[in-house]
């Protein structure tokens, strides 16, 4: 940076110092700065301002003479009463904020905001707000540090400026926002060799971005992942960047891999920092001893090492080091507590905090709130708060182990989820699905007697009940679902579509459906209920054969697998396993559905052919990797049915004795079981669909972020080209406006016969002329503005795109149009400019290229005003996170 007495020389004349005779001690101390000496610059600087205390120059002089001698203090001293002489200075302002920081100086932040405040000088201005977001970024205030960088205009060249693209890469990334950190490191590229910062950026990015897609701490990353972010590292702690010491320390404290370990030892120890409570810690972390660990860094605290504290909270995050964070809130609560100042530890981000919080809530049993408190965790916290919800996740969804029944999840907990999830992302139909398996929780199993028609379904499902309760017999036609459950008196529901439900006894219900049919009303559903005992624990549901001629029939079969929990398959033992069946088996298993196969009709078969027909099933199923919950039993149902009935013959011939210890076994005893598969099959489902659509609303969302983002970099810019262009400007534009100034010299045109007292004092006279004024100029400028705006961030635009296509919109709006804050200061100015004028009819006359001036000033406010809104991130990402994480659970191996 230039010396700031070269800069006011320019400004200053030396008429003072020449008068009193400090001509010399001027050029001595000029020539010693010059020669770097600068404390004798300094003395000579004294020696003017001695004699002329208020001296511009002077103050400059000692000013550069004590900043190059390294005297912070007099550095400030000097440039707060420089400021208060040229206070339109901002390389003053700026070098008063850069010295007050070195010093802890109060006023240092406010000095940079002077000078980022200079209208005018812009490189100033550009550094000082590049300073603001420096503060704010170390403060941990990534949000408005990004605002800072908002503030700062668009180069003028096609070239990108990479201290901006640096700086908006660490605010997303400590705002856990990937896509804009890539989209700023793009613009980075490959650092140069010594830019340590640009390195140390990349590298925690490209930790970021691995842990983010693959869910895990450094120590599951993979190699190629570690090694880059390592390499980037190093380079930034060798060239003593600030936070390298404590990415590579919790890359060293997250490795298990001895070359890496090895690697980083010898570059700490050529720095002869291996006894740094920093390092020390990190390798004791790497060779599994934490305790060893913790206690370094507990000793770097308790000497008041803040960078120890930066490495134990940057460790803690690596390693997922619950008890770490838990010693650093200690220290920094006792610390608090100390009048003396007590140990060196910061208190813990809010993100790390929210974290905590969540952990222990997690390990109180209340996971829904532990969730809450996650979904508001950013920026490095973010993949731990990730681990923790697909932890707490999993803990509600407990696999099976060692291929037993799956322990009951927490189906309150789980249920509440995807209803909430449902209802934050408007899926009515998942909210009903969900409250449905709630209901499902509470009813006894469900069976599906499944297979083609005339297979023997409902005859077998008699003598499963002990009872003729089914309807048999009926053509496949008229088939449909049936669904038997218990109630205290036998009776039947059919469900007419468009109708009235029927309510009729057992003996008539295949009568009255036969009747249905031939009236040409459709079915939906039959009811069938019985005071039956074993339904207490098990209802069944008849489906319709699969070969039926009706594809609403076969589709009413295909919607039984979603409702049933089990599934019993009949085949025709004499024509068993053709490949129509075994082609809507496999469909069967792919849904998830638990299968029994029994082969019907075994009394037509004789013992050698029933033998080989078993065979053949067994062999088929192996085939087509189709499991059965049990060998294929063969028996005949209407025999079994003959048996239940009071045929004790017929019993015994039927092998139903067989049938009924599987059923006995392997359903009814099985069935809590069963349901749990079915649920965690079900929700499962639920929770798929639900991830899918967060992650389309949340795709939305960024998309509309980006959009936002990109409309506010336009109104930046076109702000920036309307301050440079001003003068410009407002010529082309005064020239615009002569078509709506001939018109408004026409409405003005009564008021020049008024007596010129009365143009001055009457109300109505300016009310009048305001009206017009506004009226005829306000929009037509408006418009002028925004075009002329537009076409700059057109140029730019397409000055950066090497000549391809510019944006649509830029500055103005659709269609070309001022945005409304925008026009509203232009109104603003033209009724401010009616209220000073003491001759307002004159005003059409006369050249208002100033008053244009003034109207762009504004225009472009507005246009600024409009790029700082934030754009709030999306409640979306949270939904989406937490939906894809449920999905992960459901979707967990059997035996993980």
């Amino acid at each position: 940076m230039a010396r700031l007495v070269e800069a006011l020389n320019r400004f200053f004349g030396r008429v003072e110092i020449l008068a009193l005779g400090l001509e010399n001690e001027r050029s001595a101390a000029e020539a010693a700065l010059a020669k770097g000496m600068p404390l004798d610059a300094r003395e000579h600087a004294r020696t003017i301002l001695s004699v002329l205390p208020d001296s511009a120059v002077g103050l400059a002089l000692w000013a550069d003479a004590a900043e190059e001698a390294w005297l912070d203090e007099e550095v400030v001293t000097a440039l707060s009463d420089l400021s208060k002489r040229v206070p339109w200075r901002a390389d003053v302002w700026l070098r008063l904020g850069r010295a007050g920081q070195r010093v802890g100086w109060a006023g240092a932040r406010d000095a940079l905001e002077r000078a980022a405040s200079a209208p005018e000088e812009r490189d100033a201005a550009r550094l000082a707000l590049l300073d603001l977001c420096d503060l704010d970024l170390a403060a941990g205030d990534p949000a408005r540090a990004q605002r800072w960088l908002d503030r700062i205009p668009a180069p003028l060249s096609t070239v990108p400026d990479r201290d901006v693209a640096l700086r908006r890469a660490a605010c997303a990334l400590a705002q856990g926002d990937l896509d804009g950190a890539r989209a700023a490191a793009e613009i980075l590229g490959e650092p140069a060799a010594i830019e340590g910062r640009a390195a140390l950026v990349l590298a925690q990015l490209a930790l970021a971005e691995a842990s983010a897609a693959a869910g895990a701490s450094a120590a599951a990353l993979p190699p190629a992942v570690v090694s880059r972010a390592l390499d980037l590292g190093l380079r930034a702690l060798v060239l003593d960047e600030p936070g390298a010491a404590e990415l590579c320390a919790a890359l060293v404290a997250a490795s298990r891999d001895v070359l890496v370990v090895d690697r980083v030892r010898r570059v700490v120890r050529a720095a002869g920092a291996l006894d740094e409570p920093t390092w020390a810690a990190a390798f004791a972390f790497a060779e599994g001893r934490r305790d060893d660990a913790r206690q370094a860094l507990a000793r770097g605290l308790s000497a008041g090492d803040r960078a120890a504290a930066a490495a134990l909270l940057r460790m803690a995050v690596e390693t997922r080091d619950l008890g770490a964070l838990d010693a650093l809130a200690a220290r920094a609560a006792g610390a608090a507590g100390e009048d003396s100042g007590g140990a060196a530890a910061p208190p813990l981000p809010p993100d790390l905090v929210r974290l905590r919080d969540a952990a222990a809530m997690a390990a109180e049993g209340q996971g829904g709130k532990a969730l809450d408190a996650l979904d508001a965790v950013t920026g490095e916290g973010a993949a731990w708060a990730e681990d923790l919800r697909r932890s707490i996740l999993r803990g509600w969804i407990p696999p099976a182990e060692g291929g037993a029944a799956p322990r009951p999840a927490a189906w309150g907990d789980v249920l509440r989820e995807l209803a909430r999830t449902a209802k934050l992302l408007d899926r009515l139909d998942l909210l009903a699905a969900t409250e449905a398996l709630a209901v499902e929780r509470e009813r006894p199993l469900r069976a599906a007697v499944v297979g083609e028609f005339n297979a023997g379904k409902s005859t077998f499902l008699n003598a499963l009940l002990g009872e003729d309760v089914a309807p048999t017999g009926v053509l496949p036609t008229t088939a449909t679902l049936h669904w038997v459950a218990w109630a205290p008196d036998p009776f039947a529901r059919i469900v007419v579509r468009g109708g009235q439900d029927r309510v009729v006894p057992h003996a008539a219900l295949k009568d009255t459906l036969r009747a249905l049919a031939a009236a040409g009303d459709k079915v939906a559903r039959v009811f069938i209920y019985a005071p039956i005992e074993r339904l207490k624990r098990v209802e069944i549901l008849d489906t319709p054969g699969f070969n039926a001629p009706d594809p609403d029939h076969i589709a009413e079969a295909r919607r039984a697998f979603d409702e049933a929990h089990v599934a019993l398959w009949l085949l025709d033992a004499p024509q068993a396993m053709k490949e129509s069946e075994r082609r809507v088996l496999s469909e069967i298993s792919a849904l998830g559905v638990p299968v029994q196969i029994l082969a019907n009709k075994a009394d037509r078969l004789k013992p050698d052919a029933l033998e080989t027909v078993l065979a053949h099933v067994r062999d088929s199923l192996a085939a087509s990797a189709i499991a059965s919950l049990a060998p294929p039993i063969a028996f005949s149902a209407r025999l079994s049915l003959k048996g239940r009935l009071g045929d004790e013959a017929a019993l015994a011939a039927s092998g139903w004795a067989e049938v009924e210890a599987l059923f006995a076994e392997q359903i009814v005893d099985a069935s809590d079981a069963l349901r749990e598969r079915a649920l965690r099959r079900k929700a499962g489902r639920i929770a798929a669909e639900l991830a899918q659509a967060a992650s389309a609303r949340a795709a939305e969302d960024r998309e509309a972020v980006r959009r936002a983002r990109a409309e506010a970099d336009r109104l930046r810019a076109g702000a920036a080209y309307l301050r440079r262009e001003r003068r410009a400007i407002a010529a082309a534009i005064d020239k615009a406006l002569e078509p709506a100034r001939r018109e408004l010299a026409a409405d003005l045109r009564p008021i020049a016969a008024l007596p010129e007292e009365r143009k001055r004092t009457d109300a109505g006279v300016h009310a009048y002329v305001q009206e017009r004024l506004v009226a005829r100029l306000s929009w037509p400028l408006s418009v002028e503005i925004a075009r002329a705006a537009h076409a700059g961030v057109d140029a730019g635009g397409r000055a950066a795109r090497g000549g391809e296509g510019a944006d649509e919109r830029g500055a103005a709006g659709a269609h070309g149009e001022p945005p409304r804050r925008a026009a509203a200061h232009v109104r603003a100015v033209l009724m401010g400019m009616v209220a000073v004028h003491d001759a307002p009819d004159e005003l059409a006359a006369r050249p208002i290229e100033g008053v244009i001036e003034a109207a762009i000033d504004a225009f472009a406010m507005a246009l600024t005003a409009d790029a700082e809104a934030p754009v709030p991130p999306p409640a979306s990402a949270a939904i989406e996170q937490r939906a894809l994480a449920l999905r992960a659970a459901f979707e967990a191996p059997a035996d993980a």
